[in-house]
């Protein structure tokens, strides 16, 4: 076990945690037949065996720093990352040229928080009767941000991908994932999925002013801790762009 003080104290549920680095035959099998699965449930999954503290309360940025550490001391730093273009030739249809990439997992952007750092507070409105209240804006645990993806993936039949890229889905998923951030007395507001519904509803109430600057206050906690380095790099074949993120799981099947 050695003992891994978190990058972020601030934004931090746990502080600190005692891990096992080892993998076991187990955990390889998981990384093995992970295809198709939410990467960070996977890296859940396997830190809840190795972290003996609670993994289900880490943040995101957290559980990213620490399954980068285990994956580095169990399996490497340096992967070849299989990608294919997806740029339209001049006929109209697609490249589809598939390159090896060379990438590290250290490269991920660590960004510590000042030792005086505080969270963001924003104002925000539950009800309009009431009007709109101060809250603080806090990194929720993975456990609730992969909860908010299965709701979209199984209850809303949507793909990872029409989270980024169909309009109505990526502002609906965007605007429940601020509300994970929001906080009063240490109490996170929005619950739950059952509440996921109710909590659409105050998208119409709130001022474009107070949803922007809760969008600008998420965005900021979240820079904290270790974040996916993303490459830009040229197709060989047809000279498009090709833009992807550090692998989560990536290198055990490849």
């Amino acid at each position: 076990m050695k003992n891994i003080k978190l990058p972020a104290p601030q934004l931090s549920y746990l502080k600190e945690v005692d891990i096992d680095l080892d993998m076991t035959g187990r955990h390889y099998m998981k990384l093995a037949t992970s295809e198709g699965q939410v990467p960070e449930d996977v890296a859940l999954d396997i830190l809840t065996d190795l972290v003996k503290q609670d993994a289900t309360q880490l943040t995101l940025p957290e559980l990213r720093y620490l399954f980068m550490l285990v994956k580095i001391n169990a399996l490497d730093n340096k992967y070849y990352v299989g990608i294919r273009c997806t740029a339209p030739k001049p006929d109209g249809t697609i490249c589809g040229h598939k390159q090896s990439v060379e990438v590290k997992l250290s490269d991920a952007d660590l960004h510590r928080t000042p030792k005086k750092y505080t969270l963001p507070k924003v104002q925000f409105m539950l009800d309009k009767d009431t009007g709109p209240e101060t809250f603080d804006v806090m990194v929720p645990r993975a456990k609730d941000e992969i909860e908010l993806i299965r709701y979209f993936i199984t209850d809303k039949g949507k793909t990872e991908e029409e989270l980024v890229t169909d309009k109505a889905t990526s502002i609906q998923y965007t605007f429940l994932r601020a509300g994970l951030h929001l906080q009063k007395n240490g109490e996170q507001i929005l619950k739950g999925p059952n509440e996921y519904e109710g909590f659409l509803s105050l998208f119409d109430i709130n001022s474009y002013k107070n949803i922007t600057k809760l969008y600008d206050a998420m965005n900021e906690v979240d820079s904290y801790g270790v974040q996916n380095k993303t490459y830009e790099v040229k197709c060989e074949e047809c000279g498009g762009n090709l833009v992807f993120r550090t692998p989560l799981l990536h290198g055990l099947s490849d």
